[in-house]
């Protein structure tokens, strides 16, 4: 299958690409300044993703309806400008600072998500849209793996992590860039998704209790390994798993609803069991393990906008800012309670996520079962 306006879909695609080789320096090494760093108690690094994503959720649904109130390209662009605030998180001199700088940035990038991914399916037929989707996956996440490959490298020669964040400005000004100059972009109307829909919501927000700030992954890999830069490469080796599989996702024949039960909230509610029962074996099981989760949230990131663009006809604003909704407030939840778990034992806090992510699983499968 030919995509038609497949430049659109690139520009799209290689903003996403730009922005993740900026802003995934700073959510690798957020966990390392704030823990290791700065000092801050673990069920606090719980507490400031749950900030981080709380904020985040609040912003989706208002970035979904002001893009289809004022057009999606303004928002869009008006948010991915903003995300630059997180390269200054490295300036910040306590983790009162850090969690502030980091939180603001991170709320905009959340505020411009929905505009987005509302822009590819203007720019898609409904059938190109799972090619679309899986492709910008791939070309996010690819950035993402360059950004976390360049901080790997960086801290392996003992450059500070706080040092590396500043030049993170770059390629997110080069990511708005792209889209400014993408030909898309227009007014929606707001709809309430339909029952369906809805569902994928809430299955979401559940998958979301697993999908937990990998920087928890992070943090047990130092803890087993006493190596920041093995710690940061775990995150490196889970983003480019997920990228392949973005882009294998998009292109194979496969039901959409069944792939993202399967392929994404069981894969990845199994996955967490094995962080929590397999982890002191050290990188031997952890970077298996993130290659795995890579997979299952590819299928998530590939599946749930394409079902849910397919299901709202075209009105995808408000839909998509519905769907990160759902997933912001799983991830608040469970970041907040991961955190307090994790100060008892980490293995209570993977349970927990996996013990989610078949809850998740398990709402879909009522949906495949009706048929």
């Amino acid at each position: 299958m030919t995509i038609k306006r497949r430049s659109e879909v690139l520009k799209i695609s290689f903003s996403a690409f730009f922005a993740d080789l900026g802003y995934q320096a700073a959510v690798a090494s957020f966990p390392i300044i704030f823990v290791f760093y700065f000092h801050a108690p673990i069920f606090l690094y719980g507490i400031a993703e749950a900030l981080n994503y709380g904020g985040g959720s609040l912003m989706s649904i208002l970035g979904g309806y002001l893009a289809d109130k004022y057009g999606r390209k303004l928002i869009a662009v008006i948010g991915n400008a903003l995300i630059i605030i997180l390269s200054f998180t490295g300036l910040a001199v306590n983790y009162i600072e850090a969690l502030f700088l980091f939180m603001l940035g991170w709320w905009f990038r959340n505020f411009r998500t929905p505009a987005r991914r509302a822009m590819l399916s203007e720019v898609t037929e409904e059938s190109e849209r799972k090619e679309a989707y899986g492709i910008l996956h791939a070309l996010d996440i690819a950035g993402a793996t360059l950004a976390v490959a360049y901080l790997t490298i960086a801290l392996y020669f003992g450059v500070k992590a706080t040092e590396i964040l500043i030049f993170t400005s770059i390629p997110l000004i080069i990511s708005t860039l792209f889209l400014v100059f993408v030909k898309a972009g227009g007014k929606g109307v707001p709809k309430k998704p339909g029952k369906v829909a809805l569902t994928i919501v809430i299955s979401t927000m559940f998958f979301a209790f697993t999908q937990y700030s990998f920087g928890f992954p992070i943090i047990t890999t130092e803890e087993f390994t006493r190596r920041f830069y093995l710690a940061t490469l775990t995150y490196g080796v889970f983003l480019a798993s997920s990228s392949l599989f973005g882009y294998v996702f998009g292109k194979i024949k496969l039901e959409e609803v069944k792939g993202l039960a399967f392929l994404g909230y069981l894969l990845a509610g199994l996955t967490s069991f094995g962080f929590a029962f397999l982890s002191p074996l050290g990188v031997i099981s952890i970077y298996p393990l993130s290659v795995i989760m890579g997979i299952a949230v590819a299928s998530t990131e590939t599946f749930e906008p394409t079902i849910i663009s397919k299901l709202s006809r075209g009105e995808t604003g408000t839909a998509m800012g519905a769907l990160s909704f759902g997933r912001s407030i799983g991830v608040l939840i469970g970041n907040t309670i991961m955190g307090f778990l994790y100060q008892y034992s980490y293995s209570y806090s993977y349970i927990f996520a996996g013990i989610m992510g078949i809850i998740a699983f398990l709402i879909v499968f009522t949906v495949l079962l009706r048929g």
